[in-house]
């Protein structure tokens, strides 16, 4: 466990990534002593940016795409190549794969974003891909927004989850991932992340 690892997780809301997030933070920790950080794509700070700016600018997805690429490059060079050099984990939930996702429009387009993303974005040592139904996210994600107030996002739709969960298909198809269905327990969603990243773990269970 002296190396830092990128661990990433992908896909659309109502997945479960930032509960896995934290609880795999919590097995590096009391298991294997490890540091680790969790960090967000959009962060925090942009997604409130880009909720106003959709209100009130009503901008276009490339405008986005740029955003996202700042917001990425500081994050990356701030906080992921450091962490990841002094041997922390860093468990990012997505990477520009969402960008490909949500703001690419056709293959042409997605190649530029992917282009533009690659001149920084390093390489996770693991993707993992929730995925789920459209309709059981967004009976997560509306329970999520009573219980919390956070309002729906753009994409929060069940149209838009549908049409994302197919580029999701699209874009991953020549990514390499391990698949992970977000429609089981969570606890049962923990043993399979947990047994792609510590293989020897699994075997002694």
């Amino acid at each position: 466990m002296e190396n830092g690892k990128l661990i990433v997780f992908e896909g659309i809301s109502g997945t479960g990534k930032e509960t896995q997030a934290k609880l795999l933070q919590k097995t590096l920790k009391t298991l294997y002593r490890a540091d680790s950080h969790i960090v967000y794509h959009p962060t925090p700070a942009l997604k409130t940016l880009l909720q106003v700016w959709r209100k009130d600018r009503h901008i276009d997805a490339t405008t986005e795409v740029y955003l996202l690429l700042a917001d990425r490059y500081d994050r990356v060079t701030k906080e992921i190549i450091p962490l990841l050099s002094k041997g922390i984990w860093v468990i990012s939930l997505r990477n520009y794969v969402s960008a490909l996702v949500y703001q690419g429009k056709t293959e042409e387009n997605r190649k530029w974003i992917a282009r533009e993303f690659f001149v920084f974005e390093p390489k996770p040592d693991i993707l993992f891909y929730f995925h789920i139904s459209p309709q059981d996210a967004l009976l997560r994600i509306r329970k999520r927004s009573r219980e919390t107030g956070e309002p729906l996002g753009k994409f929060e739709t069940l149209d838009l989850l549908i049409k994302k969960i197919q580029a999701y298909k699209t874009v991953l198809a020549d990514l390499p991932h391990i698949s992970v269905d977000a429609s089981q327990s969570v606890e049962s969603i923990e043993k399979i992340i947990r047994s792609n990243l510590f293989p020897l773990e699994s075997q002694r269970t």
